[in-house]
């Protein structure tokens, strides 16, 4: 039997489901912000300490740049392969590791490795965590939701600011980077309770899979 997700979750009224959903994908964004901004506090400890040079702050610049560039032309691939909850849950898998990794960096050079890793994560969030809350949310609310997802993002310019000027001088610049991969696995665990995107396992053709996540989506709202 055919199954119209798309249909079955656009009547849904908005509710407390699609706000934890909102909720839950727009923390990750935020520490997705937060580590694409944290580089500024970073790399002027790490200068002024010796841990590294003009030129290996530029390549940590610019390799970041380039994983965000690879990792949100991968995860839409992903996305569509793998579906949605596997992405956004590996993207933050990754980008919470790399980022511990980072902080246990011995040289500039690992430093750079695991900052490019973190790339292929940082940008892939903002690319899975819009179309994750599209497929979801009624079409009345999307665009009101997803400002709110926004404000999650650009909040962590000066959330990174300010932690850095408080963290940095007593914890170092490693601190920073213990505290976006701990944020990172926790919000990791969190959406565990995220179910498939219903649209997506239609397109897949699981429709047992999809009808038994709309009813349980229905009883929830």
């Amino acid at each position: 039997m055919s199954v119209n997700a798309g249909a079955g979750l656009d009547r849904l009224p908005l509710s407390g489901f699609h706000r934890l959903i909102m909720w839950l994908i727009g923390i990750g964004m935020f520490f997705d912000g937060f580590d694409i901004y944290v580089a500024s506090t970073v790399l002027g400890a790490t200068l002024k300490s010796g841990f590294s040079t003009l030129g290996q702050n530029a390549l940590f610049v610019s390799l970041t740049f380039l994983g965000m560039m690879l990792g949100s032309l991968a995860t839409g691939f992903l996305g569509d392969r793998y579906g949605r909850r596997f992405t956004y849950r590996t993207n933050l898998m990754v980008f919470g590791l790399a980022s511990l990794g980072a902080a246990l960096a011995p040289d500039m050079a690992v430093l750079i490795a695991c900052r490019f890793m973190m790339g292929l994560s940082l940008l892939a969030e903002n690319v899975v965590g819009y179309s994750t809350l599209t497929e979801f949310a009624p079409p009345a609310s999307q665009g009101k939701l997803q400002g709110l997802m926004a404000v999650f993002a650009v909040s962590g310019l000066p959330v990174a600011g300010l932690i850095g000027l408080l963290l940095i001088p007593v914890l170092g610049w490693r601190g920073m980077f213990v505290l976006g991969g701990v944020g990172a696995i926790c919000v990791w665990y969190a959406r565990k309770s995220l179910r498939e995107s219903p649209r997506w396992l239609e397109s897949a053709r699981h429709d047992k899979e999809t009808e038994a996540i709309l009813s349980a989506i229905e009883r929830e709202v």
